[in-house]
């Protein structure tokens, strides 16, 4: 499997993204998993939202294979699992979509019970996009940053589990 740089610096936002996380300079992440890195994202219009970042760079889900592929799925689920957990929310949504950023990653949305009609029927696209793109819902540390501590020892528990 090509490696998380393929491409080289600057080719690919996603490859920046765990670049920077394993330097320990991504300010969003929250852990390093077995098939690559789970971060806050960086709009958080629906407190939770994650994303799990495939260490491999390749576009699709099925271009992994076995082993990798196994450990994505795996990781996925822990992740909503844990962002489940400590956002009580009601619901939790998986996206796949890649249109944007062709390096495999998956959404973890959390959803909740006060979401307003009929927005709490649909993806979160569905949502108009400058409610969204606020600026009070962008990423900030002072305020994520226990969010993202709280999403981190809940996979630590988990993986303490996991079987």
């Amino acid at each position: 499997m090509p490696s998380a740089t393929a491409g080289g610096a600057g080719a690919c936002l996603i490859c920046d993204r765990i670049a920077l996380a394993a330097r320990g300079e991504n300010p969003t992440l929250i852990a390093e998993m077995k098939s690559g890195y789970a971060v806050l994202g960086d709009n958080q219009f629906l407190r939770g939202y994650s994303l799990l970042l495939a260490r491999d760079h390749v576009r699709e889900l099925h271009e992994l294979r076995g082993a990798a592929r196994d450990a994505f799925l795996k990781d996925m689920v822990i992740l909503g699992e844990a962002v489940s957990r400590v956002t009580k929310a009601v619901k939790v949504n998986y996206a796949m979509l890649g249109n944007t950023d062709p390096h495999l990653h998956c959404h973890v949305h959390a959803r909740y019970g006060y979401e307003p009609e009929p927005y709490c029927r649909g993806p979160i696209t569905g949502y108009p996009r400058e409610m969204r793109d606020a600026p009070q819902h962008q990423f900030e540390t002072a305020r994520d940053s226990g969010l993202i501590a709280s999403i981190r020892e809940e996979l630590r528990v988990l993986a303490g589990t996991a079987a």
